[in-house]
Protein backbone atom coordinates (compact mmCIF):
# COMPACT_ATOMS: atom_id res chain seq x y z
CA UNK A 1 0.00 0.00 0.00
CA UNK A 2 1.28 3.46 -0.86
CA UNK A 3 2.17 5.78 2.07
CA UNK A 4 -0.59 8.03 3.38
CA UNK A 5 -0.01 11.72 3.90
CA UNK A 6 0.31 12.69 7.54
CA UNK A 7 -2.63 14.67 9.02
CA UNK A 8 -0.38 17.71 9.40
CA UNK A 9 -0.04 17.86 5.60
CA UNK A 10 -3.39 16.84 4.20
CA UNK A 11 -5.89 17.99 6.82
CA UNK A 12 -5.28 21.74 6.32
CA UNK A 13 -5.63 21.31 2.55
CA UNK A 14 -8.79 19.24 2.87
CA UNK A 15 -10.42 21.68 5.28
CA UNK A 16 -9.82 24.54 2.86
CA UNK A 17 -11.68 22.90 -0.02
CA UNK A 18 -15.16 24.27 0.46
CA UNK A 19 -15.15 27.18 2.89
CA UNK A 20 -18.53 27.83 4.53
CA UNK A 21 -21.20 25.26 3.75
CA UNK A 22 -24.98 25.10 3.68
CA UNK A 23 -27.30 22.06 3.89
CA UNK A 24 -27.82 20.12 0.68
CA UNK A 25 -31.52 20.95 0.53
CA UNK A 26 -30.68 24.66 0.49
CA UNK A 27 -28.27 24.52 -2.44
CA UNK A 28 -29.62 26.25 -5.53
CA UNK A 29 -29.06 25.34 -9.17
CA UNK A 30 -27.06 28.10 -10.80
CA UNK A 31 -26.89 29.09 -14.45
CA UNK A 32 -23.15 29.03 -14.99
CA UNK A 33 -22.83 29.13 -18.75
CA UNK A 34 -20.96 32.05 -20.25
CA UNK A 35 -21.84 33.96 -23.39
CA UNK A 36 -19.58 33.69 -26.44
CA UNK A 37 -17.75 36.75 -27.72
CA UNK A 38 -19.56 38.87 -30.31
CA UNK A 39 -19.45 37.24 -33.72
CA UNK A 40 -18.10 33.97 -32.32
CA UNK A 41 -20.25 30.84 -32.48
CA UNK A 42 -20.60 29.06 -29.13
CA UNK A 43 -18.83 25.74 -28.82
CA UNK A 44 -21.24 22.83 -29.10
CA UNK A 45 -21.18 20.14 -26.40
CA UNK A 46 -20.18 16.76 -27.77
CA UNK A 47 -19.77 13.21 -26.55
CA UNK A 48 -18.30 10.01 -27.88
CA UNK A 49 -17.77 6.42 -26.81
CA UNK A 50 -14.20 5.41 -26.10
CA UNK A 51 -12.25 2.97 -23.97
CA UNK A 52 -9.07 2.57 -21.96
CA UNK A 53 -6.98 -0.53 -21.35
CA UNK A 54 -5.90 -1.37 -17.82
CA UNK A 55 -2.48 -2.59 -16.66
CA UNK A 56 -3.84 -6.15 -16.64
CA UNK A 57 -5.15 -5.86 -20.20
CA UNK A 58 -8.89 -5.31 -19.61
CA UNK A 59 -10.70 -2.93 -21.97
CA UNK A 60 -12.92 -0.53 -20.04
CA UNK A 61 -15.77 1.07 -21.97
CA UNK A 62 -16.52 4.75 -21.39
CA UNK A 63 -18.45 7.68 -22.80
CA UNK A 64 -16.73 11.06 -22.70
CA UNK A 65 -18.86 14.20 -22.53
CA UNK A 66 -16.33 16.88 -23.38
CA UNK A 67 -16.57 20.31 -21.76
CA UNK A 68 -16.60 23.58 -23.68
CA UNK A 69 -14.71 25.29 -20.82
CA UNK A 70 -11.25 23.97 -21.68
CA UNK A 71 -8.69 23.98 -18.89
CA UNK A 72 -11.16 25.49 -16.40
CA UNK A 73 -13.58 22.55 -16.68
CA UNK A 74 -14.34 20.50 -13.57
CA UNK A 75 -14.62 16.78 -14.22
CA UNK A 76 -16.90 14.04 -12.88
CA UNK A 77 -16.66 10.25 -13.16
CA UNK A 78 -20.06 8.49 -13.08
CA UNK A 79 -20.08 4.77 -12.19
CA UNK A 80 -23.12 2.45 -12.35
CA UNK A 81 -23.94 -0.52 -10.14
CA UNK A 82 -23.55 -4.11 -11.32
CA UNK A 83 -27.13 -4.44 -12.54
CA UNK A 84 -26.86 -1.27 -14.67
CA UNK A 85 -24.52 0.29 -17.20
CA UNK A 86 -23.11 3.70 -18.00
CA UNK A 87 -26.02 4.53 -20.35
CA UNK A 88 -28.23 5.22 -17.33
CA UNK A 89 -26.15 8.34 -16.70
CA UNK A 90 -26.57 9.87 -20.19
CA UNK A 91 -29.25 12.47 -19.40
CA UNK A 92 -27.57 13.50 -16.16
CA UNK A 93 -24.16 13.71 -17.85
CA UNK A 94 -25.64 16.04 -20.47
CA UNK A 95 -27.14 18.18 -17.71
CA UNK A 96 -23.71 18.54 -16.10
CA UNK A 97 -22.11 19.18 -19.48
CA UNK A 98 -24.43 22.17 -20.00
CA UNK A 99 -22.82 23.89 -17.01
CA UNK A 100 -19.31 23.18 -18.32
CA UNK A 101 -18.45 19.92 -16.58
CA UNK A 102 -16.39 17.34 -18.39
CA UNK A 103 -18.09 14.02 -17.64
CA UNK A 104 -16.90 10.45 -18.07
CA UNK A 105 -19.40 7.63 -17.64
CA UNK A 106 -17.61 4.34 -17.05
CA UNK A 107 -18.47 0.66 -17.06
CA UNK A 108 -15.99 -0.84 -14.63
CA UNK A 109 -15.04 -4.46 -15.33
CA UNK A 110 -18.05 -6.79 -15.20
CA UNK A 111 -20.37 -3.76 -15.42
CA UNK A 112 -22.28 -2.85 -18.58
CA UNK A 113 -20.19 -3.36 -21.71
CA UNK A 114 -16.89 -3.99 -19.92
CA UNK A 115 -17.13 -7.77 -20.07
CA UNK A 116 -14.01 -9.75 -19.16
CA UNK A 117 -13.25 -12.85 -21.18
CA UNK A 118 -16.37 -12.54 -23.32
CA UNK A 119 -18.92 -13.66 -20.72
CA UNK A 120 -20.98 -12.09 -17.97
CA UNK A 121 -20.03 -12.47 -14.33
CA UNK A 122 -21.93 -15.10 -12.34
CA UNK A 123 -22.52 -14.67 -8.63
CA UNK A 124 -21.02 -12.11 -6.23
CA UNK A 125 -17.80 -10.29 -7.09
CA UNK A 126 -14.64 -11.80 -5.60
CA UNK A 127 -11.53 -10.09 -4.22
CA UNK A 128 -9.75 -10.19 -7.58
CA UNK A 129 -12.74 -8.51 -9.26
CA UNK A 130 -12.78 -5.60 -6.82
CA UNK A 131 -8.98 -5.27 -6.95
CA UNK A 132 -9.29 -5.06 -10.73
CA UNK A 133 -11.73 -2.18 -10.43
CA UNK A 134 -8.97 -0.11 -8.82
CA UNK A 135 -6.88 -0.76 -11.94
CA UNK A 136 -9.88 0.35 -14.01
CA UNK A 137 -10.05 3.66 -12.16
CA UNK A 138 -6.28 4.09 -12.51
CA UNK A 139 -6.71 3.81 -16.29
CA UNK A 140 -9.59 6.31 -16.26
CA UNK A 141 -7.45 8.72 -14.21
CA UNK A 142 -4.68 8.40 -16.82
CA UNK A 143 -7.24 9.37 -19.50
CA UNK A 144 -8.17 12.40 -17.39
CA UNK A 145 -4.49 13.28 -16.97
CA UNK A 146 -3.99 13.28 -20.75
CA UNK A 147 -7.03 15.53 -21.22
CA UNK A 148 -5.73 17.80 -18.46
CA UNK A 149 -2.32 18.12 -20.11
CA UNK A 150 -4.11 18.97 -23.37
CA UNK A 151 -5.92 21.74 -21.42
CA UNK A 152 -9.36 20.21 -21.95
CA UNK A 153 -10.20 20.03 -18.21
CA UNK A 154 -8.81 20.62 -14.74
CA UNK A 155 -8.12 17.26 -13.08
CA UNK A 156 -7.68 18.87 -9.65
CA UNK A 157 -11.42 19.57 -9.66
CA UNK A 158 -12.58 15.94 -9.76
CA UNK A 159 -15.73 14.37 -8.35
CA UNK A 160 -16.83 10.73 -8.39
CA UNK A 161 -20.40 9.41 -8.24
CA UNK A 162 -20.58 5.65 -7.66
CA UNK A 163 -23.51 3.29 -7.17
CA UNK A 164 -23.79 -0.09 -5.48
CA UNK A 165 -20.91 -2.38 -6.38
CA UNK A 166 -18.87 0.52 -7.76
CA UNK A 167 -18.94 2.40 -4.45
CA UNK A 168 -16.27 0.43 -2.51
CA UNK A 169 -13.85 0.80 -5.42
CA UNK A 170 -14.52 4.55 -5.56
CA UNK A 171 -13.93 4.87 -1.80
CA UNK A 172 -10.63 2.98 -1.88
CA UNK A 173 -9.50 4.79 -5.03
CA UNK A 174 -10.14 8.11 -3.26
CA UNK A 175 -7.93 7.01 -0.36
CA UNK A 176 -5.18 5.93 -2.76
CA UNK A 177 -5.45 9.21 -4.66
CA UNK A 178 -4.95 11.20 -1.44
CA UNK A 179 -2.02 9.01 -0.36
CA UNK A 180 0.11 10.06 -3.35
CA UNK A 181 2.85 12.44 -2.30
CA UNK A 182 3.90 15.18 -4.75
CA UNK A 183 6.98 14.65 -6.88
CA UNK A 184 10.20 15.73 -5.19
CA UNK A 185 10.91 18.25 -7.95
CA UNK A 186 10.83 21.58 -6.08
CA UNK A 187 12.16 23.10 -2.84
CA UNK A 188 8.78 22.93 -1.06
CA UNK A 189 5.71 20.63 -1.31
CA UNK A 190 3.56 23.58 -2.38
CA UNK A 191 5.81 24.16 -5.39
CA UNK A 192 6.15 20.46 -6.22
CA UNK A 193 4.13 18.83 -8.99
CA UNK A 194 1.15 16.93 -7.55
CA UNK A 195 0.70 13.23 -8.31
CA UNK A 196 -2.76 12.92 -6.77
CA UNK A 197 -5.11 14.53 -4.22
CA UNK A 198 -7.52 15.34 -7.03
CA UNK A 199 -10.76 13.68 -5.83
CA UNK A 200 -12.53 16.57 -4.12
CA UNK A 201 -16.06 15.21 -3.68
CA UNK A 202 -17.57 11.73 -3.45
CA UNK A 203 -21.23 10.76 -3.93
CA UNK A 204 -22.42 7.21 -3.24
CA UNK A 205 -25.82 5.73 -4.14
CA UNK A 206 -26.84 2.64 -2.12
CA UNK A 207 -23.18 1.90 -1.45
CA UNK A 208 -21.99 -1.57 -0.51
CA UNK A 209 -20.36 -1.17 2.88
CA UNK A 210 -17.45 -3.54 2.23
CA UNK A 211 -15.94 -5.50 -0.63
CA UNK A 212 -13.72 -8.62 -0.51
CA UNK A 213 -10.05 -7.72 -0.85
CA UNK A 214 -10.50 -3.96 -0.57
CA UNK A 215 -9.35 -2.10 2.57
CA UNK A 216 -12.56 -0.08 2.87
CA UNK A 217 -12.29 0.47 6.63
CA UNK A 218 -8.86 2.06 6.17
CA UNK A 219 -10.22 4.18 3.33
CA UNK A 220 -13.18 5.36 5.43
CA UNK A 221 -10.72 6.43 8.12
CA UNK A 222 -8.68 8.50 5.66
CA UNK A 223 -11.79 10.11 4.16
CA UNK A 224 -13.09 10.90 7.65
CA UNK A 225 -9.79 12.63 8.41
CA UNK A 226 -9.96 14.66 5.23
CA UNK A 227 -13.44 15.92 6.15
CA UNK A 228 -14.19 16.54 2.49
CA UNK A 229 -17.71 16.57 1.01
CA UNK A 230 -19.50 13.20 0.80
CA UNK A 231 -23.11 12.53 -0.20
CA UNK A 232 -24.83 9.19 0.44
CA UNK A 233 -28.20 8.49 -1.18
CA UNK A 234 -30.37 5.44 -0.54
CA UNK A 235 -33.91 4.08 -0.76
CA UNK A 236 -35.44 4.40 2.70
CA UNK A 237 -37.79 1.45 2.08
CA UNK A 238 -34.90 -0.88 1.34
CA UNK A 239 -33.79 -2.07 4.78
CA UNK A 240 -30.39 -3.42 3.69
CA UNK A 241 -29.46 -0.30 1.69
CA UNK A 242 -30.66 2.00 4.47
CA UNK A 243 -28.64 0.16 7.11
CA UNK A 244 -25.45 0.22 5.01
CA UNK A 245 -25.86 3.92 4.13
CA UNK A 246 -26.42 4.94 7.74
CA UNK A 247 -23.50 2.86 8.96
CA UNK A 248 -21.12 4.40 6.42
CA UNK A 249 -22.45 7.83 7.34
CA UNK A 250 -21.79 7.23 11.04
CA UNK A 251 -18.26 5.98 10.29
CA UNK A 252 -17.47 9.04 8.19
CA UNK A 253 -19.22 11.66 10.30
CA UNK A 254 -19.07 10.93 14.03
CA UNK A 255 -21.17 13.54 15.83
CA UNK A 256 -18.44 14.40 18.31
CA UNK A 257 -16.22 15.63 15.48
CA UNK A 258 -18.77 18.10 14.11
CA UNK A 259 -18.44 16.98 10.47
CA UNK A 260 -20.69 19.34 8.48
CA UNK A 261 -19.71 18.27 4.94
CA UNK A 262 -21.62 14.99 5.03
CA UNK A 263 -25.01 14.63 3.36
CA UNK A 264 -27.24 11.61 4.07
CA UNK A 265 -30.12 11.69 1.59
CA UNK A 266 -33.01 9.18 1.85
CA UNK A 267 -35.46 8.59 -1.01
CA UNK A 268 -38.97 7.26 -0.45
CA UNK A 269 -38.54 4.04 -2.43
CA UNK A 270 -37.30 0.45 -2.32
CA UNK A 271 -35.08 1.15 -5.32
CA UNK A 272 -31.31 1.39 -4.99
CA UNK A 273 -28.13 2.15 -6.88
CA UNK A 274 -28.57 3.65 -10.33
CA UNK A 275 -32.23 2.63 -10.20
CA UNK A 276 -32.58 5.85 -8.19
CA UNK A 277 -31.80 7.73 -11.43
CA UNK A 278 -34.59 8.75 -13.82
CA UNK A 279 -37.43 8.09 -11.36
CA UNK A 280 -38.44 11.66 -10.40
CA UNK A 281 -36.99 11.19 -6.93
CA UNK A 282 -34.87 14.38 -7.13
CA UNK A 283 -31.72 12.24 -7.06
CA UNK A 284 -30.27 14.06 -10.05
CA UNK A 285 -31.16 17.45 -8.52
CA UNK A 286 -29.34 16.60 -5.30
CA UNK A 287 -26.31 15.23 -7.14
CA UNK A 288 -26.23 18.26 -9.45
CA UNK A 289 -26.31 20.72 -6.55
CA UNK A 290 -23.69 18.74 -4.65
CA UNK A 291 -21.29 18.61 -7.61
CA UNK A 292 -21.73 22.27 -8.55
CA UNK A 293 -21.13 23.40 -4.97
CA UNK A 294 -18.18 21.16 -4.16
CA UNK A 295 -16.48 20.57 -7.51
CA UNK A 296 -17.32 23.33 -10.00
CA UNK A 297 -17.16 26.17 -7.49
CA UNK A 298 -13.91 24.91 -5.98
CA UNK A 299 -11.04 27.36 -6.43
CA UNK A 300 -8.17 25.52 -8.09
CA UNK A 301 -6.27 26.94 -11.05
CA UNK A 302 -5.01 24.69 -13.84
CA UNK A 303 -1.34 23.77 -13.51
CA UNK A 304 1.02 21.61 -15.49
CA UNK A 305 1.03 18.10 -14.03
CA UNK A 306 4.11 16.82 -15.80
CA UNK A 307 6.94 16.48 -13.28
CA UNK A 308 9.93 18.75 -13.71
CA UNK A 309 12.05 15.61 -13.31
CA UNK A 310 10.50 13.96 -16.39
CA UNK A 311 12.54 13.83 -19.61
Amino acid sequence: MRPILSPARWLPLARSLAGSLVPLAALMICSLATSPARGQAPAKPSSHDTSVVTKDGVEIKMTYFKSTAGQDAPVVILLPSKSGNRLVWKAFAEQLQKVEFAVITVDLRWHGESIVGGKKHEGPFKAKDYAGMILDLDAVKKFIYDEHQNKQLNMNKLGIVAAGTSAPAAVVFTEIDWSKLPYDDAPTPAQSTPRGQDVRALALLSPEENAPGLPTNKAYGVIRGLKGPVMIGYGSKNAADAAAAKKIHDILAPKKEGYDMMYLQPYDTKLGGTDLIGKNLKTELHLFNFLVKHVKELKSDWRDRKSKLAD
